[in-house]
């Protein structure tokens, strides 16, 4: 599950909060989901953005507690890319659009693009060595694996000795994607279950 349900909440407000049929079917056009799916996870929605403020948006804190993550560069990523105009907040639109990405029906290409930006760091098309390094290190400490800077240093070379076709130093978003070919477990965790969308929210 990549957002926890019973992050807090109330139901005391869900007919003011509904959604209104024009909008619900205009997100039905933009992701992957159904209008009833739609509808449950709007109540994770509301469950998660009431977290530590009821303002009907998440922050980063309730984003990182509905994660199960501590704060840390590897949650700034994913949120940075949730939030899509940058006001650093999520609204539900960009929560079910960034959702969408991770469902089963999510394709391919969504999934390479959002974990290929996950890593390019600074946005320009490309993954560095310091960007990977980082990027790993803040995943692994995530995850409770400790490598050694020896290692880690190893393990982006490596990758880098496989992935960098050119050899110019970087990983373009080509190159990545050659690599996941290769390797489709990178992109393993890209695929959300489905406990999220069938199980309704709960509060505390």
């Amino acid at each position: 599950v990549l957002f926890r349900s019973g992050m807090g909440g109330s139901s005391s407000k869900k007919k003011q909060d509904a959604l209104k049929k024009k909008e619900l079917q205009e997100l039905v056009s933009r992701t992957h989901f159904s209008q009833e799916e739609i509808k449950s996870l709007h109540e994770h929605f509301k469950n998660i953005s009431s977290a530590v403020e009821s303002d009907g948006v998440i922050d980063k804190t309730e984003f990182s507690m509905a994660l199960g993550l501590k704060d840390s560069i590897f949650v700034d990523r994913i949120f940075t890319l949730f939030d899509e105009n940058d006001d650093k907040v999520i609204n539900f639109r960009e929560f079910l659009c960034g959702l969408s990405v991770f469902c089963k029906k999510g394709t391919l290409e969504e999934k390479l693009r959002f974990s290929f930006n996950v890593y390019d760091v600074d946005g320009d098309g490309n993954i560095s060595r310091n960007e990977l390094h980082m990027m790993l290190k803040a995943s692994l400490f995530e995850n409770h694996m400790d490598l050694s800077e020896d290692q880690m240093v190893a393990l982006v070379d490596a990758t880098f000795a496989e992935a960098d076709l050119n050899g110019d130093g970087l990983i373009s978003y080509d190159e990545y994607r050659v690599m996941v070919d290769k390797h489709p477990n990178i992109i393993s965790n890209m695929t959300l279950s489905n406990s999220i969308i069938d199980r309704p929210p709960q509060s505390k």
